[in-house]
């Protein structure tokens, strides 16, 4: 499945991929998808100055950003994927923060709602790792983070299967 089929798959499916989540003694959680109904120009893609997999630049050639799976009722679950100059500015910031964990080549393209949890893109073409997902945890160093896909387009269609749930932490 490419990442456009993908996206238009959560657009149009969204909620019954996600079904409402009971809360003790609150209504369910209920979700929403959008996406910005533009794409990234090429100029604001070639300013990160990474090498970015394919798949990415599949996404905002698709779309600028988009809000996946969120909780309407209560803002506590869901996944934000960032617009290019937003990944560029925030992985530039951790990088900084956190230059034991952070390396110069990631690109954190998404931040989960309601936590501190960093979905990071590894853009080093001369690594094995290149294009690998990786959900990176505030507290816990670069080892213990999870190693969530192999792509980007993987981990879209897979977060889509799952309906939003945190897939990765149930194979590590």
């Amino acid at each position: 499945m490419t990442v456009r089929e993908t996206i238009q798959l959560i657009l149009d499916r969204g909620t019954t991929l996600a079904q409402p989540v009971a809360i003790d003694g609150m209504p369910p959680m209920t979700f929403s998808s959008s996406v910005s109904p533009d794409a990234a120009s090429d100029d604001e893609i070639r300013a990160l100055r990474a090498y970015l997999p394919d798949d990415v630049r599949e996404f905002w050639a698709t779309t600028r950003t988009a809000r996946l799976f969120e909780d309407r009722q209560y803002g506590q679950w869901g996944l934000e994927i960032l617009a290019p100059q937003q990944a560029a500015s925030i992985s530039r910031v951790r990088t900084h923060e956190r230059p034991n964990d952070f390396c110069g080549s990631d690109l954190i393209i998404g931040r989960f709602v309601g936590d501190s949890d960093l979905l990071v893109i590894r853009c080093d073409a001369s690594h094995p790792d290149f294009g690998h997902v990786l959900v990176a945890l505030p507290l816990d160093s670069r080892p213990d983070w999870y190693e969530a896909s192999d792509s980007f387009g993987e981990f879209l269609a897979d977060y889509a299967r799952s309906g939003g749930e945190k897939f990765w932490t149930k194979i590590k």
